[in-house]
């Protein structure tokens, strides 16, 4: 039987803690009726406290603290309930959780965080030089902050040496449906996904990224081009022309924009475009055609190949996806 920490940290999301011990728990109860030993103890870890503030009207009752002694074998840092704004207060005040982080898995402890929990394991550098995945609206940001790391932002799950890292939202439970596979058994995780309604095997979070715009830098040329781009994007524009609205040469633009965005002229033009698309789509329009050409596109066949490579679907199944439903 493999002991889980799941970790309790003030600001934890509570929900998230929620669905994870109860995913975790059916584990246990289809290996029992399978007749195969109970895989998992499963224990709710405190910071500082065995009783956590959170910020919903609820508590959990932690049956130990991290300043307890005891060996675990797994470790599930939760999301965090808060903004992103207040990451920095956030990882201030859990030092004490990230020393610990570090000591069990430097004593063989497998680590697992689920969407923004990723942070604490980007604050403690054990992610550095590794793939590794977030909630897709954290991920400019972590990457800004922890540039050793290699960010996937399509990912659902990565793991690399003993460390699993989930998606965004609910998807980071494909990364919980990954790891009780690998201890379970693929039988049983394919009957939680159908029990709880989770697309077993998904790969890719592309469909549910809302792209931004790169803006979390400090070069005012950039932002002017990035500015031009998204107010000329349904022409035909060029790098060289968006080079000429900020004084530069055509190589110095690239540089510089591919140095303050990490995407060359060429795939931010592409984002913003397959951006303006996709909310096309969400708000109810069905023409395909249509869509192409206003979003700046000639070529049906471009279209649909930089969509998909972008978003992981094509125009179809994005547009079916989001079409209203008719409730009978």
């Amino acid at each position: 039987m493999k002991h889980i920490s799941i970790i309790i940290y003030d600001d934890v999301l509570p929900t998230a803690v929620a669905n994870t011990t109860a995913l975790l728990t059916s584990a246990n109860e289809a290996a029992v009726k399978k007749g195969d030993p109970i895989p998992f103890q499963i224990e709710l870890i405190g910071t500082r406290l065995k009783s956590a503030a959170l910020n919903m009207p609820l508590q959990f009752y932690c049956s130990k603290t991290i300043s307890d002694e005891f060996d675990t074998d797994i470790v599930i840092i939760p999301p965090m309930g808060t903004d992103l704004t207040d990451i920095n207060s956030l990882l201030s005040k859990n030092k004490k959780l990230l020393g610990w982080i570090k000591e069990k898995y430097n004593s063989k402890a497998e680590i697992i965080s689920l969407c923004t929990g990723a942070y604490f394991l980007a604050e403690c550098g054990l992610l550095d030089g590794m793939p590794a995945t977030s909630h897709w609206g954290a991920i400019e940001d972590l990457q800004q902050r922890y540039p050793l790391i290699k960010f996937k932002a399509d990912h659902v799950v990565t793991h690399s040496k003993a460390i699993i890292t989930g998606g965004g939202g609910f998807s980071s439970l494909n990364a919980l449906l990954y790891f009780i596979e690998k201890n379970c058994g693929k039988e049983i995780s394919v009957e939680l996904s159908k029990f709880y309604a989770l697309d077993y095997g998904r790969t890719s979070q592309s469909i549910f990224t809302v792209f931004s715009g790169r803006r979390q830098h400090n070069d005012d040329e950039i932002h002017q081009a990035q500015s031009y781009i998204e107010k000329k994007f349904e022409s035909d524009i060029s790098v060289e022309q968006i080079a000429r609205q900020v004084n530069m040469s055509k190589r110095n633009f690239i540089r510089r924009f591919k140095s303050a965005t990490s995407l060359s002229p060429i795939e931010f033009i592409q984002r913003i475009k397959v951006e303006a698309a996709k909310k096309a789509f969400e708000a109810g329009e069905t023409n395909i055609a249509a869509i192409t050409y206003r979003v700046g596109y000639n070529d049906l066949k471009t279209f649909r190949t930089v969509f998909k490579r972008i978003t992981g679907s094509t125009p179809v199944e994005y547009r079916n996806q989001y079409k209203t439903q008719t409730v009978v």
